[in-house]
């Protein structure tokens, strides 16, 4: 008879993705996921077969739910540059009202592990392109409605936004305020007009 599985999946790469980036990937022990999600290590096992893959699990799940985070922004009624003027605030507001994260997941992802992890690196990848690709969208929304005039093409832009979004969490990490950040976001949303 087949073991029955008595834990929630969905919360057990919650709870995976929280300590992989708090702790990195190397600083996280085996004892570390049983802790922070419950599991017993047979179940840990059983379900993941090893820290690796729930490690790799647990990264598609959190670009997953900060997807679902970009599509709700995506549709309300906005023009794009509002969109990416709200994209950044959240952004900050999240690291300024959360001042124990340790950054975002994906940032340290391929900070950590993307030379090392074929997989790993395929799935930052995919992140960045899809998180390029949107806000490249954004920007010629913004560019149809007459809200912004670029000087180069859409593309080129998304790629400065996306870096600045990844070095937002970054300078979080190193103790930087409200005012800092925010700096960085008035002169990146002013950069584009």
């Amino acid at each position: 008879m087949p073991k029955v599985k008595l834990f929630d999946k969905t919360k057990v790469l919650e709870a995976a993705s929280d300590i992989f980036r708090q702790k990195g990937y190397n600083g996280t022990s085996i004892d570390d996921v049983l802790t922070a999600t419950g599991l017993s290590r047979s179940s840990l096992y059983d379900t993941f077969q090893d820290k690796h893959n729930l490690y790799l699990q647990s990264l598609e799940f959190y670009k997953e739910s900060h997807d679902e985070k970009l599509e709700a922004l995506n549709d309300k009624n906005l023009n794009g540059f509002q969109k990416i003027d709200a994209l950044f605030k959240g952004v900050v507001n999240h690291l300024i009202n959360n001042p124990n994260d340790n950054g975002c997941l994906m940032v340290n992802a391929a900070a950590e592990m993307s030379k090392q992890c074929n997989k790993t690196n395929q799935v930052v990848c995919n992140n960045k392109d899809e998180v390029q690709e949107i806000l490249t969208a954004w920007l010629n929304d913004a560019q149809e409605k007459k809200v912004l005039t670029l000087s180069k093409p859409a593309k080129v832009y998304s790629q400065f936004l996306y870096n600045t979004l990844c070095g937002l969490r970054v300078m979080s990490q190193s103790g930087a305020s409200k005012t800092e950040l925010s700096n960085v976001v008035k002169i990146t949303l002013d950069s584009l007009n």
